[in-house]
């Protein structure tokens, strides 16, 4: 069989040996079969018993039926040459002999495997196993390697060589061929060629050359104008347009045509120059572009250059430009020439230079200016025309006139007055217009946020913004002022007044609304309020009250309806609404079908006054009457009727004042409906021009004065507007009469003046209404200081003339005007709750076509009910209706006293420069009462001059500070007095400064400072006179610095820590100041802390004080009136001071505070009472501690080289000295007690339960005395001055 090494091996027993017997053959082992004629080698392997026998024949083999070979006689191996045939096996003849010399033993072999042997092959050829077994030659690009086996195969040729042509091995292939593997050498394809030192390779073509076809020969190079950028390029690319070929030939790419340069055409070797007047200035042109007009091209064409200044190019594609004309100049790149306008000339044809003061040019393309003639000048550069010259002429440059700012006055020139303004050479100056001032000599607007009611002013005025006072306009003449309900919108005076915020308010005139107080309730409802309503419920944190409610109430409107209207019980800021009809005919238009939805409505509002809610007028405009179809009729037919038909008009207005003396009858629909077609009606007669008769101006007077007077209930569903057009066509009605013809009803008299009747300084008598003529008041009466006129002409007024009730009626309600504001911050006293009314009636004049006049009007007022009125301060102004800011303002006008003064009756002269609307207005401002508030601060003042009046009597003299007594009664003045004088400065701001907070803090840390050290003062005293012996010889010697440290650091933690606590609270619930006014005065307000933070910070702590002083105070007294009592017999004089002085000492005047908080007529009372005895404090701590201290008293007139008078001391007694020395004596304390009592000036009251741990047994003799009586011989002894105990009698360092 086949082991491992491919060798064949038969194993055969000889002797009960294994004898191996092998055959090899290199082909065979490979192939599986061998050649004929190649040898195969037998072997034959034994053991060490037995040996091969290889001499002569013995032993030998044979393959298949060849001759036996005999072993070789050195080996024990054969070697056999094979013969042609198949399935040849091996067989051998094997003699073995023992080694021990044995006998031979022979024996047969034959191989199991069969040998194939085949023909042998050429040395060309290889034998074909796998077809019909014959030998053939190596096919394709192969050949059998020369020595190597027939069967083996045949060996392919490497890349690049091809078999020889004996197929005994390879050779290279030619130039310009190549091969594969598989195939013979043969041409390089497309794009390639051989491979330059490799034969038999291909490369492909390089970059800049190209192959077409399969061949043997070389790449060739791209001719000029192609390119090839790839390896292995079969054709070259054409260069496209816009580039060249980078060389003659072989180009790998092509180049863009540099700027300056093109080419349109394809495959191009070169780029051709742009033509004259083109350029390219990019790389890669096709074609060159026309430089445009106003340039030429640059010499390289690579751009085009503006033409230079001076020259121009009117057309595109040009080399070169052109020169301008004479007088005709041009800047770089023109496309044309410009003539140098009048006044220059030209130079270099670049630019056109001004003439030259002292020359002209009047046309335009000239290139030089010509002289100014004999007598002319002109002063400026670039002068078209000369001037003449009223002066002299300097070089022809200068004219000897005004300069600007100066007018001509004779020979010379003067300044022009304050705000007025002048150009150079002008003989007169002009002022500048009202709402503007002179600037650098100019007239310049006013800016926004301020204002210039006048002309001829130097500045404008600012807005003043505590006065509510804004502009958002430039030029204005005025500011306008905040409305009721309106602030300045953050201070500012340029912009527009924004609403006051819920929970404010303002009343007009406000920089900032009002915070309402919750402290108070009161609150608002919404934004824009112009009162705080008082919550009689509870305010929420947002400031919503809870109920305030309007009661129910049945109200009749004549007019509407035939039955009551009832308003159930509405909330405050609520309106509540009824439906026109009364139920009966609400029931009849159900019946009928009709639909109804008109309603009444009817505001509730909260009433300041009453602290409750109050029902407005009920609003019925959108109601009918029983008379509305009447009146419809009749404006109907009054607004088709042709005006200029005068006998139609007229009966159509009778009509119109029949209906409208049923008034009373009518609904506020109907009264509007009236105002509108009156306007109507008026404005028809302008427009046609038709005169008004004397019967028509009666009667539309009549149905004004009828419909104002059907009552404020009615009217005041009738929109202001509407009113205004009642007034407007009384106006244009009295325009439309004839000169001179005067018209009088009941309420409005109307006349167009004659203009005979105008001239300078005449009094023209004014038409009067009925009524007031009935009333015996005086008619108004025109003076004009000027004669009006417009273009030359003189002008004659038309007058209207409402009486005071119509006036009220229609015109719209005075209020505070910016001019009001701004006077009364100049006002000491500023009242409040100022209320504005109509107090005459109403004089309306128009001057046509005049815009300046100065005319006086007096007017008579009725003033018989100012007696009434004592509690108010009345001014009477003259003001006039503003149609552009609404208001009722009194720019333009002065107000005197007129020629009428007397009880009933009193006139005005109203000296104005305008037309309009004018009327007395009479303002009632409720007098603030500042008695109190005058009284306390005068006391108040009096207080700090002698609180320092004494502490200057004892902090010089240093043998007092050491006295403890003393020293805080200095540290409680040192208090008071800052405290008085924060107090007074405190009255001076209100609530919404921004000092009224550090104010309040500084004022109630000071008193209670001083409360503070009462305390320290009551608990020393109760020592030194109550508490005597039990204290005797002991004392504290850091009392007063523990005082010093307690009664000026507590209280600042007091009053901060209610402050910063009230920092972190609701603000608008819970402020920490609020505004107050006097118990007998609540219109003034003043700063201070508000609830709970002064019980919290404040009151609480003073009350606590107070509370322990006024136990101290009791326990003092008593001993000092029972001493008093067992004393002597002369008087109880010393102890009513003592008491009095002690008293004020610790401040129990104090206490009347809490006496103000009762009902208000007693709260005025007391409040009166503490104002007095609190101013008293300073005056008496003077007396009690200089006046009464003999010491302090004499060291004062010591430094005067004077001895007080006899008078200022008390009387001595030597009676009591001696009695009292010998009480002392009496008193015998223990050792220790007597060592200390040579240090101290304790006063020794012998009193049986203090007496006992300090004393002997006294004498049986003393026992029948009175212990009081010596209280006060003590106390007399030693000090004979009467409040001695509160001096050196108390104090721990003062001797004896």
């Amino acid at each position: 069989g086949a082991t491992d090494d491919e060798k064949a091996t038969d194993t055969k027993l000889i002797y009960a040996q294994k004898i191996r017997v092998e055959h090899a053959n290199d082909d065979l082992e490979k192939h599986k079969m061998m050649k004929v004629g190649d040898n195969l080698i037998v072997s034959v392997y034994g053991d060490d018993a037995y040996g091969l026998i290889k001499t002569g024949d013995k032993s030998k083999c044979k393959l298949g039926t060849g001759a036996y070979v005999p072993f070789k006689t050195d080996a024990a191996t054969v070697s056999i040459t094979a013969a042609a045939g198949t399935d040849q096996t091996i067989s051998c003849t094997l003699a073995f002999v023992t080694k021990k010399g044995a006998a031979e033993e022979t024996d047969g072999y034959v191989s199991t495997e069969k040998i194939k042997t085949v023909a042998s092959c050429p040395d060309v050829q290889v034998y074909n196993s796998d077809g019909n077994g014959q030998c053939e030659v190596c096919p394709g690009n192969s050949y059998r390697q020369k020595d190597s086996s027939q069967f083996s195969g045949c060996t392919p040729c490497t890349p690049g060589t091809e078999p020889n042509t004996d197929r005994s091995g390879c050779e290279n292939c030619p130039a310009g061929k190549f091969s594969t593997f598989d195939e013979k050498c043969d041409s390089c394809p497309e794009g390639s060629e051989g491979k330059s030192g490799a034969p038999g390779f291909c490369q492909l073509c390089a970059k800049g050359s190209s192959k077409g076809t399969k061949s043997d020969n070389a790449c060739t190079k791209c001719p000029a104008g192609s390119f090839s950028s790839m390896l292995g390029s079969v054709e070259c690319t054409q260069c496209p347009a816009g580039t060249r070929s980078f060389s003659q030939t072989g180009s790998t790419s092509c180049t863009l045509c540099e700027p300056g340069k093109h080419q349109e055409a394809e495959g191009k070797e070169t780029c051709k120059p742009c033509p004259a007047g083109h350029y390219s200035d990019a790389k890669g042109a096709i074609t060159c572009t026309a430089c445009p007009a106003g340039t030429h091209s640059s010499s390289d064409f690579t751009s085009c250059t503006p033409c230079e200044a001076g020259k121009f190019q009117a057309n595109q594609g040009k080399s070169s430009c052109d020169v301008c004309d004479a007088g005709h100049y041009s800047a770089q790149g023109s496309t044309a020439c410009t003539a140098c306008p009048a006044g220059t000339q030209e130079v270099g044809k670049t630019e056109c230079v001004k003439c030259k003061p002292g020359e002209h040019n009047g046309a335009t393309g000239r290139d030089a200016c010509s002289p100014c003639p004999e007598n002319q000048y002109s002063s400026e550069e670039g002068s078209t025309f000369c001037l003449t010259c009223k002066g002299t002429i300097t070089e022809k440059k200068k004219c000897s006139i005004c300069e600007a700012g100066k007018k001509l006055v004779g020979d010379s020139c003067v300044d022009c007055d304050p705000g007025h303004i002048s150009e150079a050479g002008s003989e007169t100056c002009s002022p500048c217009p009202p709402g503007t001032k002179k600037k650098q000599g100019v007239c310049e607007q006013c800016p926004a946020g301020t204002y210039q009611s006048e002309s001829g002013q130097e500045e404008c005025i600012e807005c003043k913004a505590e006065s509510g006072q804004y502009q958002t306009k430039k030029g204005a003449t005025y500011c306008k002022t905040t409305r009721p309900g309106y602030q300045l919108n953050e201070g500012d005076t340029k912009a527009e007044e924004v609403k006051c915020e819920k929970n404010s308010f303002s009343t007009g005139g406000a920089k900032k609304c009002t915070a309402c107080e919750t402290t108070k309730g009161q609150y608002t409802d919404s934004d824009g309020s112009t009162y705080c309503n008082i919550c009689q419920g509870n305010l929420d944190g947002s400031g919503n009250c809870g109920a305030i409610n309007c009661k129910k109430d049945t109200i009749t409107l004549a007019g509407v309806g035939d039955e009551d209207f009832t308003f159930e019980e509405t909330s405050v800021g609520t309106t509540a609404s009824i439906i026109c009809q009364t139920p009966k005919e609400e029931e009849e238009a159900a019946k009928k079908g009709e639909d109804q939805a008109e309603y009444i409505y009817r505001y509730c509002s909260f009433n300041p006054i009453t602290k409750e809610g109050e029902w407005n007028n009920a609003d019925s405009s959108k109601c009918s009457s029983k008379v509305t179809k009447e009146v419809e009729a009749t404006l109907t037919e009054l607004s088709v009727i042709d005006v200029t038909d005068k006998i139609k008009s007229e009966e159509a207005v009778k009509e119109m004042e029949k209906v409208a003396k049923k008034a009373n009858d009518m609904a506020a629909k109907d009264i509007t409906s009236i105002a509108e077609s009156l306007d109507s009606y008026a404005s028809k007669l302008e427009e046609k021009d038709v005169l008004v008769s004397k019967t028509q101006a009666e009667g539309l007077a009549s149905a004004i004065g009828s419909v104002a007077g059907a009552g404020e209930a009615k009217l005041s569903s009738v929109k202001q507007e509407d009113k205004k057009k009642m007034y407007n066509c009384v106006t244009n009605v009295a325009k439309r009469l004839e000169a001179n013809q005067t018209v009088r009803t009941d309420t409005i008299a109307m006349k167009k003046i004659d203009v005979k009747d105008v001239s300078k300084d005449a009094a023209i008598t004014l038409p009067q209404p009925k009524s007031e003529k009935e009333n015996k008041v005086n008619a108004p009466k025109l003076t004009m200081k000027e004669t009006p006129d417009a273009d030359g002409k003189t002008v004659a007024p038309t007058v209207a003339v409402f009486d005071k009730k119509t006036a009220e009626a229609i015109f719209p309600k005075p209020s505070a005007s910016s001019e009001d504001t701004a006077a009364s911050e100049k006002e000491s006293s500023q009242p409040k709750n100022i209320t504005y009314s109509i107090d005459s009636s109403i004089v309306s004049l128009e001057f046509a076509g005049t815009s300046k006049l100065d005319i006086e009007i007096e007017m008579s007022v009725d003033t018989s009910a100012d007696m009434d009125k004592s509690g108010f301060e009345l001014t009477r102004v003259c003001k006039f209706y503003d149609e552009k800011s609404s208001e009722w303002s009194s720019k333009g006008c002065k107000t005197t006293d007129g020629t009428t003064s007397s009880a009933s009756q009193r006139s005005f002269v109203c000296a104005c420069n305008h037309n309009t609307s004018f009327a007395i207005i009479l303002s009632q401002a409720e007098i603030a009462d500042t008695i109190q508030s005058t009284v306390s601060t005068a006391l108040n003042i009096i207080n700090i001059v002698f609180l320092g009046i004494t502490f200057l009597c004892i902090a010089p003299f240093k043998q007092f500070w050491a006295r403890r007594l003393i020293q805080i009664q200095t540290q409680l003045c040192v208090a008071l007095f800052m405290g008085h004088i924060a107090f007074i400065l405190l009255g001076t701001t209100t609530a919404s400064s921004s000092a009224c907070v550090p104010g309040v803090v500084i004022v109630q840390y000071l008193f209670l400072v001083a409360v503070a050290w009462s305390v320290c003062a009551s608990v020393t005293l109760y020592e030194k006179i109550v508490n005597a012996l039990k204290s005797f010889g002991k004392q504290d010697k850091h009392y007063f610095v523990k005082c010093l440290a307690g009664c000026w650091t507590a209280p600042l933690f007091m009053v901060l820590a209610a402050y910063i606590t009230s920092t972190t609270m609701d603000k608008t619930s819970l402020p920490y100041v609020t505004a107050t006014g006097e118990l007998d005065d609540e219109k003034t307000e003043t700063c201070w802390v508000a609830s709970p933070w002064k019980w919290v910070g404040f009151m609480i702590p003073v009350y606590l004080c107070l509370g322990i002083n006024v136990i101290l105070f009791i326990m003092i007294a008593r001993i000092i009136i029972r001493a008093g009592k067992s004393g002597s017999s002369t008087g109880h004089a010393r102890e009513v001071k003592a008491i009095m002085s002690i008293a004020t000492t610790v401040c129990l005047p104090w206490l009347v505070a809490l006496l103000m908080t009762g009902p208000k007529a007693m709260a005025q009372i007391f409040q009166w009472i503490f104002i007095i005895v609190t101013a008293l404090q300073g005056p008496t701590m003077f007396v009690c501690f200089v006046i009464f201290q003999e010491d302090v008293l004499t060291n004062l007139f010591k430094l005067f080289g004077q001895e007080p008078p006899q008078a200022l001391l008390p009387a001595k007694s030597s009676k009591s000295t001696k009695s009292a020395a010998s009480e002392i004596s009496n008193v015998k304390p223990t050792t220790a007690a007597v060592k200390k009592e040579e240090k101290s000036d304790i006063v020794q009251v012998k009193n049986p339960e203090y007496n006992k741990p300090v004393e002997q047994e006294p004498p049986q003799h003393q026992s029948e005395e009175n212990i009081y009586s010596k209280v006060v011989l003590q106390i007399q002894t030693m000090s004979p001055r009467p409040f001695s105990l509160l001096a050196e009698s108390v104090d721990e360092e003062a001797p004896a």
